[in-house]
Order: C-alpha cells, then sequence, then structure tokens
C-alpha cells in the first residue's frame, strides 16, 4: 500500500499515512474551501471519512456542500464509509474530557476501517467546541494523538478559530501537530469609506495574523534545529506497535537500521534478518520488561543491526511504553523513543580491550627479561658494583626500547630509529651506520634493541670502542623477507675468544631464537669482533 494518500489541498497535494494536521480559521467559508476538497479526495482513495463539524460549518451545511462535490455522498454515508455529526453531540461539550478514552476510540475507528477494506481512516475535527476549563485535557488529547498516530493508516486534520484562542494557545497547537495547514489562498478585498469588504473576481482574501505568522516561524525555526541535532549527533527516531507489529522509523533511523522505507513488520522473519542473532535474547528480554504493567516503561538496549552491505552497525535504543486505560484495563499498545550509532565508540572500546590485552602480555614478558637479566647477571657478576652497573645499563635499554614505542603507539618502529637509541649512549663517531629504512614490529624493536646493546657494551669493555682508534660498522638489508645485520669491529685490541660464554652471549642468542625466530653467528676474529644476525621479518 502507497504510503502517501492525495489530499485536495493545494498547499500539500499529497499528505503520509499517520499525519497530524493543524488548520487555523476565521470564518466558515475558510473550511468549505478546505475540507470539501480535503473529503471527497479521501473518499475517492477508498478512504472511511470521520467529520466533527462546528458553529462556523455546522453538519447540515458540511453535508450539503460535500454533497455538490460527491454526488453520490448520500450512498457513501448509508455504507458508513462517511460520517459527519456536530461537536457539541461527539464531544459531550462542556464535560470532562478523557483523553486516552477519545485517542482509543479513534485507533479502533482505523482498526474498523481497515477491517472493512478501506485504504484507512481521514478525520476533521472542528476544535471550537472546547472550552477554556478544558484547555488543559484537551491539549494532553492533542499530544497523545500526535504520538499515537505515528505509523497508522490515519490522516487526522484539526481546525481551529483564531477568534477563540489566546496568541500564546497558537503555538501550543502547533508544538503539538506535525504541520499547519493554510487556508486557501483567497484575493484581497477593496474597502470603502465605510470599511465595507469588496470581493475581487469573487474571491475573498483572510487577512494574515502577523503574530500567527511569528508563531509559525519560530516552530519551523525549533524544528530545523531539531532535525540538524538529530542528524548531527547520528540519531533517529521510531515508533513500534504492538497491535500490527510494525516499527515505523524516521529518515534518520531508516539510514541506521538499513531500511530503504519508513515501516519495518517485526515478524520473525523480519527481525532475524535484520538484527544480530547474538543479540536478539537481550533485545527481546528488554523489550518484556518494558512492556511489564509493574515497570517504569522504560526501554534501553543495544544492539547489531545489518546494513544494505551486509556489515554490521552498533545501536543504541531507548524509549516509553504508551499504555492506555487504567487498572485492570491497563495494557501496552506502542514504544516510541529513539536510536543512536554507536558503531564509533564500540570499536574504540573494541580496540581499548586489545590494547589492554597486548598491554598486559607485554607487561608480563618485560618482567620476565628484567627477571631473567638479572638473575644472569647476579650468578655471573664478580661483585655487587659491576652487576649493578649491569642490570641498570640493560633496563635502560629496554627503557629506551619502550619510549621509541611509545611514541609510535606501539605500532612498531623503523630500524634507523632503533639503532640510534640503542648507541646513543655509547662513542657516535666510532660507530659507522648504513641500511635501508625497515619497519620493524613492536617485538623485533624490543629484541634488537637488546641485542645492539650488548653488542656495543662488549665493545666498550673489550673491543673496538674501548679505544680511541677503533670503529664499528653496523649495516643491514632486507632480502626474502628477511632482515641480515652485520656488526663488524676493527682497530680494537687483538680479540681471542673467551674461556667461557658469558651472560651477554647467551642473552643474545635467547632473544633472537626464542623472540624473533632467527640465528646469530658470533666470531672472535684477530681484528675484531664480526656478528651476523638473520631473522624473518
Amino acid at each position: 500500500m502507497e504510503s502517501w494518500s492525495p489530499s485536495g489541498l493545494p498547499a500539500a497535494p499529497q499528505l503520509q499515512w499517520g499525519s497530524h494536521l493543524a488548520h487555523f480559521f476565521a470564518s466558515g467559508d475558510e473550511l468549505h474551501d478546505l475540507l470539501i476538497p480535503y473529503f471527497k479526495a479521501g473518499l475517492e482513495n477508498n478512504e472511511r471519512c470521520l467529520w466533527v463539524t462546528g458553529e462556523a460549518f455546522d453538519a447540515e451545511r458540511a453535508r450539503s456542500s460535500l454533497r455538490a462535490a460527491v454526488p453520490d455522498l448520500d450512498g457513501r454515508e448509508r455504507t458508513g464509509q462517511i460520517e459527519i455529526v456536530d461537536g457539541d453531540e461527539w464531544y459531550a461539550a462542556g464535560q470532562k474530557i478523557q483523553p486516552q478514552e477519545l485517542v482509543n476510540g479513534l485507533l479502533q475507528r482505523e482498526q474498523d476501517a481497515l477491517a472493512l477494506g478501506y485504504d484507512g481512516l481521514r478525520t476533521n475535527g472542528n476544535c471550537a467546541w472546547v472550552r477554556e476549563h478544558q484547555w488543559p485535557d484537551f491539549l494532553t488529547y492533542e499530544t497523545l494523538v500526535q504520538s499515537a498516530v505515528r505509523g497508522r493508516r490515519m490522516i487526522c486534520l484539526c481546525s481551529y478559530c483564531t477568534e477563540e484562542l489566546r496568541n500564546s494557545a497558537q503555538l501550543e497547537v502547533m508544538e503539538r501537530h506535525d504541520l499547519t495547514v493554510p487556508s486557501l489562498p483567497r484575493a484581497p478585498r477593496q474597502h470603502g469609506a465605510n470599511g465595507a469588504a469588496i470581493l475581487i473576481d469573487g474571491l475573498r482574501a483572510v487577512p494574515q495574523d502577523p503574530e500567527v505568522q511569528r508563531l509559525r516561524d519560530e516552530l519551523a525555526r525549533q524544528k530545523r534545529v531539531f532535525d540538524f541535532a538529530m542528524t548531527a549527533s547520528d540519531m533517529g527516531t521510531w515508533r513500534y506497535t504492538l497491535a500490527d507489529n510494525i516499527c515505523v522509523y524516521d529518515e534518520n533511523a531508516q539510514r541506521l537500521y538499513g531500511l530503504s522505507e519508513a515501516r519495518f513488520l517485526h515478524d520473525d522473519e523480519g527481525v532475524k534478518s535484520k538484527f544480530h542473532p547474538d543479540d536478539l535474547e537481550l533485545m527481546w528480554a528488554r523489550v518484556a520488561k518494558a512492556l511489564d504493567l509493574e515497570s517504569d516503561g522504560r526501554y534501553d538496549v543495544e544492539y547489531r543491526v545489518k546494513q544494505f552491505d551486509g556489515s554490521w552497525r552498533w545501536l543504541s535504543a531507548w524509549g516509553l511504553v504508551e499504555f492506555e486505560g487504567e487498572g485492570s484495563d491497563r495494557k501496552p499498545t506502542a514504544i516510541a523513543g529513539a536510536s543512536r550509532d554507536l558503531t564509533q565508540r564500540k570499536q574504540a572500546e573494541e580496540q581499548q580491550r586489545l590494547l589492554l590485552d597486548e598491554l598486559n602480555h607485554r607487561v608480563k614478558n618485560t618482567l620476565a627479561t628484567v627477571q631473567a637479566i638479572t638473575t644472569q647477571t647476579l650468578r655471573t657478576a664478580r661483585d655487587l658494583p659491576s652487576a649493578r652497573e649491569a642490570v641498570e645499563r640493560r633496563i635502560h635499554s629496554m627503557a629506551q626500547a619502550h619510549d621509541l614505542l611509545t611514541s609510535r603507539s606501539w605500532k612498531g618502529a623503523n630500524m634507523t630509529d632503533v639503532v640510534a637509541r640503542a648507541l646513543e649512549a655509547f662513542t657516535p663517531t666510532q660507530v659507522q651506520v648504513s641500511g635501508e629504512s625497515v619497519e620493524l614490529s613492536s617485538r623485533h624493536t624490543l629484541a634488537l634493541s637488546l641485542a645492539l646493546h650488548e653488542l656495543a657494551t662488549n665493545a666498550t669493555k673489550y673491543g673496538a670502542l674501548s679505544c680511541s682508534g677503533g670503529s664499528v660498522n653496523l649495516a643491514w638489508s632486507v632480502r626474502d623477507g628477511k632482515l641480515r645485520i652485520d656488526w663488524k669491529e676493527d682497530g680494537g685490541p687483538p680479540v681471542a675468544p673467551p674461556t667461557q660464554q658469558g651472560f651477554g652471549t647467551r642473552l643474545l642468542e635467547v632473544l633472537l631464537s626464542r623472540d624473533l625466530g632467527g640465528s646469530m653467528k658470533l666470531q672472535y676474529d684477530v681484528a675484531g669482533v664480526r656478528c651476523s644476525v638473520v631473522v624473518a621479518l
């Protein structure tokens, strides 16, 4: 079925089902000009109609005027397609208004219309019958109607006489309707000296009330601000009715939910195709909790919905249940609310969780490495001062590597930066460095930093860096996905193989084999130490 209906109104030729409209009039002629084409269009569109008239344009005049436009009106009245009644009879004027009962009656008429095969229900009510003491309850009624008609096959037009409304009341009316329908335009009257109006081309103009126009402009501005705020905050509104199991989404919500139209049927097939299976149990549990008569009617849940491209979007949905009736007759009828895009927040939370897991893993590995360094250094040290110095230097090297990784959010580091940090505490003028730009993982960064530090420490204590004439050449290259590092010392004291393997050498072998799955070849050449390292990137 179409989501739009012909209105018969030049200002808005098509009206969306679920619309709640207001019309301000000054005379019965204005009602005639607007409502005759309005109801004619509804009757011709196979809609059931309810016209509650008032003093300015009573039921007798309304019936006579509509009959001129719809020749078979009497037959349509007999079959019940249209009902025309005076407001005093319909609303029991002067009595206390029961807002929810009036809304329930209106919704029941819509259901009856659909059951009889009509496309929907079209209504107009002349609100001139409302007295001052009834006004608060009547505003409550209009508020309920505004919420209740959304998503239903209903178009409700309410007519208000401007002479009987306070200026502030006009704004109260406009705030409770989707749209204010203007009276049909007419040519202005000319006035003689006695103030009598003169018709031009048989048409009469309705003077524009500046205060009404100001209120309309203010309401339009507020609506623009609201629409802008909803779009800017990635939010959309919706209303789910229990009677037909249909949820109606506004344009923003349609985009969030990956829908191509406003109405969505929440049957098993539709729900399973749209909502993530892992979130269904929670969603229905929250719905059941909100619908519980003992609850506060608040609905709040987070779930994932499928998009057009098959991806999932996280949404937060919250709303309030609409109840009708009192006491034992009280029952839920709908849930109205809004949804907001949570995808970025959820992605950030997932990234934070992964980072915390990774940090926990790294801290454990770091502590294990520190423990191993401390234990082995103390075990092989000649005295406590030298042991303390060795431990401090090795932990400082680890800290340098951590600083480098932290500056890049632990996304690894460049080989050039790793070499510079690892060797900055030694004699830079005696070290020649060459190699291409290579991006290393955080694991490679830590292991190679410690390995280079050990080589530089040994060279400073026993090798080429222990005298002013010595030098170290450090070069690296990448071939077939493997990083090759060559450390070559020259000009230092004569080198002889150690009588036993020291902790530094064992540390190099462990780091390169365990952490990087690589290999190391260490040679004690007479001219100086030679070390070749190969690791897979």
